[in-house]
């Protein structure tokens, strides 16, 4: 898109310095046609001038046109891409999960007072969703369905800090290690883990996955990798900072799965 820009301001910046080129001759000629004899053979009569200024107007439309043309046909064929990028991501990750009967949903609306919290996405009572269903983007776990309607539904997401999303979460190293996903930096973007016992290993580059102890969502999906641990306020257990797998920022479909409670 970077690209298309450029190029916009590219030629917009020809088409500007064709006028004013244009425009600077026939000033030049107005005033010195006397002392330079090759400008004898330019006629400078004001009709003249008006009507080789509108002709280069004319032209400069109709070369704007057509580069709008050709940039929204560059637009179209980058948009095609990404979206093919995404259904191929989508359906390799749905076929992971096949055996939980998994539905495919599109997100048709995201508030920006509550960007952090939820999404509404295109599936509900009449394709058999049901409340605390879990959610997956491309990369791994992003939320639960929070409320069901006829043919939508709200998807409260992990990044929410709203007191009612937190979760058990089970980190990988030589040992699986439990903790609680209990707050989103919406700064940074990372996910905040706490409640790890303090004399756990727990590394940076560890995986993170839901635990099976969860009353909700399945266990082992993927939620992100530690990138920094240290004790909390207390000194009592430890805290994981916790790059997400998925871009919260960033989802167009998702995957509908059982949730525990309903299978």
């Amino acid at each position: 898109m970077i690209r298309f820009q450029r190029k916009k301001r590219r030629h917009r910046y020809i088409l500007i310095g064709g006028i004013l080129a244009i425009g600077g001759f026939i000033v030049v000629g107005s005033l010195y046609k006397d002392s330079l004899p090759f400008l004898d053979k330019v006629s400078w009569s004001e009709p003249q001038q008006v009507s080789q200024l509108f002709s280069t107007y004319r032209e400069n439309v109709t070369l704007k046109n057509k580069l709008a043309t050709e940039n929204q046909d560059e637009a179209n064929v980058y948009k095609l891409e990404y979206e093919n990028k995404a259904l191929k991501k989508i359906l390799k990750t749905e076929a992971k999960v096949k055996a939980y009967n998994p539905v495919t949903a599109i997100v048709i609306g995201r508030s920006t007072n509550n960007w952090n919290n939820e999404i509404t996405i295109d599936k509900g009572k009449n394709q058999g969703l049901k409340i605390d269903m879990n959610v997956l983007g491309t990369n791994g776990v992003i939320g639960k369905v929070s409320k069901v309607f006829s043919s939508t539904s709200i998807v409260e997401l992990i990044s929410s800090n709203l007191r009612t999303n937190r979760m058990a979460v089970m980190l990988k190293d030589k040992k699986n290690v439990n903790g609680t996903l209990e707050g989103y930096d919406d700064k940074k973007g990372n996910l905040i883990i706490r409640k790890i016992p303090s004399e756990a290993e727990v590394n940076v580059g560890d995986k993170v996955q839901t635990s099976p102890i969860s009353s909700i969502f399945q266990g082992k999906l993927a939620l992100g990798k530690v990138i920094k641990v240290k004790p909390d306020e207390y000194g009592l257990t430890q805290l994981a900072i916790v790059k997400p797998s998925s871009n919260f920022n960033d989802i167009s479909e998702v995957i509908v799965i059982k949730a525990k409670n309903n299978g």
